[in-house]
């Protein structure tokens, strides 16, 4: 059982030292009766300790574990009880000035010179009240002496009520509990006696905080008999109200008179509420001012995980390691699991937003869904390509064909990319990937071949390999535009910024004299990208066609300046333009429902479905971002069941590539909770089909952590970090899992390769389980 620390209450306040916290005990789990007591001299950082042992139970999350290592509320309460003791309020005599005055020394941190002064005060017991001599045995650690005294003293009618609660203190720290029991029952039984005492709700809230009746001390918090003993009363109405779920009210509490000890259990209380700003605030005092530099520390590195400052939680691990030789870090372990949106309808709706999809990052995944692909000759690719009434959009590069030395191998080339825009019209995109890489190897030096290239892998997700070919298509092709913004929106995705290529577009498009649609276009959408609304505004008032980028970018500024009537106008238009493009009518109920809560986005968009059926091969064999949309709208409708029953007759009539089938399925299993279904379908992806890209790999790690199998899923997140070092969500689980195990190297080194302010993840989180160790 971890090691017992008292709180004396003197009834005089204001009068005695604060509390000096020795040592910084991580805590054990002990029996039921076992309490975590914090050694002070005044009591008021008694309800605060008992805030650090709840709250890092608490903190970040309400869920309880699979394994059922999270406490009740009234397990809880049964392992933060401490005691309390209670100070006389005697006449200023010589021996109350001495003990004054060791109280002083105590409280500067004197303590060899402060028990020594208790010590003389001991041999003047005859002197002095039975009362006042248990006290300073009290401090002297002496608790048969003192228990003897306060016996003495009830007998004799002297403050009966605190000598009472004092011997029970002692019996705590002797760990009796049949006296601790014998003398709380007395306290209780003499406790009318104070009845007209200012003390009177204090010591009434002190008796039901031992007795762990946390509901009582709210009435004693609500209505005190008097302001004495006001910061004590309100550290333990901070203790009752957090562990009834109500943190801001214990934070209200805390507030009205926070010390530097209280900065720790405010940092930890506003982390609860999910205010991770102003938690870090707090814990960055604690560790700066506080006496537990190591807790502050290590809790302010879980919040900088939660609060989008990945790295900086890197650093603090790695300074807890490297300046405190390791002491911390095993301190609030961890559990890593899938956020509660993933799979829980109520949360996914909750954290749904109509417009998310219209701001960036999504909106550059949108736009790479309706950017055009480029080729050397339109009508050549258009007279291959086009069938029935399907509308085409390609752009022609004329200029292009400098680089190639002779017209057929133009056409040669041309007709390369024209299969593979026709394979991702009919969404087959990973064919149309194939297809590129293969033209590549023959044509290796060629800026169209790799801005198509590029745009097949940004479709599928993978923003580094489309990164690397935007970037390439760029610097062969310094006036293809557009690739280097493609690149800049990709780098949102990577982490990984290039500054120059900004910097060297920027110039380029402004010294452009008479610049047409095409150019203006670039320069608009650079603006968008740069999060300039004056300046992409101007696009609205541009004349041009109703190309699908051209209508795209009319949305998203009319969106992003609040123009309802003409965002909806605009994406009206673009879904008409495109009838069968499964994205376009996504959008359009993104932009058309936008004003109506869940529940009736819901009812709305589960009729529009009905209204205008779908092509799901999109879903199937399309884009990344199209799928996940899709089977997320479904989701959060309640018509995920249906959708999966439809895919299952699909897998069953699939003779060619049934790929895309088995991951839809497997998101679909994610979000429907059936982890272990998941699991089987990602595996079978990555081992049968061989479907090796990192987010194939990430999505068969999620459902692994939600199936129980962490090792596998540190198995499979090492190889998509392998794959694409660039994706920040395999890094973030993959540290997760290491902090849990415990290995904090592993877990700081995958967090310090994420930059803090542009992360936070969709699929993981963690919480607490228990107090740890140092």
């Amino acid at each position: 059982m971890a090691d017992e620390e008292v709180i004396i209450l003197d009834e005089e306040p204001g009068e005695g030292p604060p509390s000096p916290q020795e040592g910084e005990d991580g805590g054990e789990k002990g029996p039921k009766r076992s309490r975590k007591l914090l050694f002070a001299l005044l009591g008021a950082l008694g309800a605060a300790v008992i805030l650090l042992a709840l709250l890092l139970t608490l903190f970040f999350t309400k869920e309880k574990s699979a394994e059922g290592e999270r406490y009740s509320a009234s397990e809880l309460a049964e392992k933060i009880k401490s005691a309390e003791k209670i100070e006389p309020l005697a006449a200023q005599s010589q021996l109350e000035r001495m003990i004054k005055k060791a109280n002083i020394l105590y409280e500067k941190g004197d303590k060899k010179e402060a028990l020594g002064l208790f010590e003389q005060i001991a041999t003047y017991s005859a002197s002095i009240s039975n009362y006042n001599l248990g006290v300073a045995q009290m401090k002297q650690m002496h608790y048969e002496e003192a228990i003897r005294s306060f016996k003495k003293a009830i007998e004799n009618g002297e403050n009966r009520v605190i000598s009472a609660v004092n011997a029970a203190a002692c019996a705590l720290h002797l760990k009796d509990p049949k006296r601790f029991e014998y003398y709380l029952q007395l306290a209780e039984a003499y406790l009318p006696e104070s009845f007209n005492s200012p003390l009177y709700s204090y010591l009434y809230a002190v008796i039901n905080y031992y007795r762990g009746n946390f509901f009582e001390i709210l009435s004693a918090i609500e209505h005190p008999s008097s302001d004495l003993y006001r910061k004590e009363l309100d550290h333990l109405g901070a203790v009752s109200y957090t562990i009834f779920d109500r943190p801001l009210k214990s934070v209200d509490l805390l507030e009205r008179s926070t010390e530097v000890r209280d900065f720790l259990f405010l940092g930890q209380l506003y982390a609860r509420i999910g205010d991770y700003t102003l938690a870090s605030q707090y814990l960055k005092k604690a560790a700066e001012e506080s006496q537990h530099p190591v807790k502050s520390k290590k809790a302010l590195a879980l919040v900088d995980l939660k609060n989008r400052r990945v790295q900086s939680a890197s650093k603090i691990l790695r300074e807890l390691k490297n300046d405190y030789n390791g002491k911390g870090l095993d301190l609030y372990p961890i559990k890593t699991r899938l956020h509660p949106s993933v799979y829980d309808i109520d949360a996914a709706q909750k954290r749904f937003s109509a417009e998310s999809m219209l701001k960036a990052p999504d909106a550059f995944r949108l736009i790479f869904e309706f950017a055009p692909f480029k080729v050397f000759n339109a009508h050549q690719t258009i007279n291959y390509i086009k069938k029935g009434n399907a509308s085409i959009y390609v752009d022609e590069e004329s200029e292009a064909s400098r680089y190639l030395s002779r017209s057929s191998k133009i056409s040669g080339v041309n007709l390369l990319i024209s299969k593979a825009i026709k394979a991702a019209i009919e969404n087959r995109l990973r064919e149309a990937n194939s297809l590129l890489q293969e033209a590549l190897k023959s044509f290796p030096n060629h800026s169209i071949l790799h801005y198509n290239l590029a745009l097949t892998y940004a479709q599928l997700g993978n923003f580094t390999k489309a990164h690397k070919h935007f970037l390439r298509s760029y610097h062969l092709d310094s006036s293809n535009y557009l690739s280097a913004i493609f690149a800049l929106m990709c780098e949102t995705f990577t982490g990984k910024p290039v500054p120059q290529v900004e910097k060297f577009i920027q110039q380029d498009l402004k010294q452009i004299e008479n610049p047409d649609t095409r150019q203006k276009f670039y320069q608009y959408l650079l603006y968008f990208y740069q999060g300039n609304s004056a300046g992409a505004s101007k696009w609205l008032s541009t004349p041009h066609d109703n190309r699908p980028i051209y209508l795209l970018l009319d949305t998203l500024v009319a969106a992003d300046l609040q123009m309802w009537n003409e965002a909806e106008e605009k994406v009206r238009k673009l879904r008409d333009t495109m009838p069968k493009n499964l994205l376009a009518h996504l959008l359009f109920m993104e932009v058309a429902y936008r004003d109506l809560d869940i529940k009736a986005f819901s009812s709305k968009a589960r009729l529009y479905l009905k209204r205008h059926p779908l092509d799901l091969d999109a879903v199937y064999y399309g884009s990344a971002f199209t799928r996940e949309n899709y089977i997320n709208l479904r989701f959060i409708t309640g018509t995920l069941y249906r959708f999966k029953e439809l895919s299952e007759q699909k897998l069953l009539e699939e003779q060619h590539d049934p790929s895309g089938i088995i991951e839809a399925l497997g998101l679909s299993d994610i979000y429907l909770k059936q982890f272990e279904e998941a699991y089987v379908l990602f595996n079978q992806l990555v081992d049968k089909y061989r479907h090796r890209d990192s987010r194939t790999l990430f999505l068969a790690a999620v459902a692994s952590v939600g199936a129980g199998h962490p090792a596998n899923a540190s198995a499979l997140l090492e190889l998509a970090k392998l794959t694409d070092p660039n994706n920040l969500e395999s890094r973030y689980a993959l540290g997760l899992l290491y902090l849990e195990q415990g290995n904090s190297d592993a877990a700081a080194i995958q967090f310090a390769k994420i930059p803090d302010g542009i992360f936070k993840s969709e699929y993981f989180d963690f919480y607490i389980t228990g107090m740890g160790r140092e």
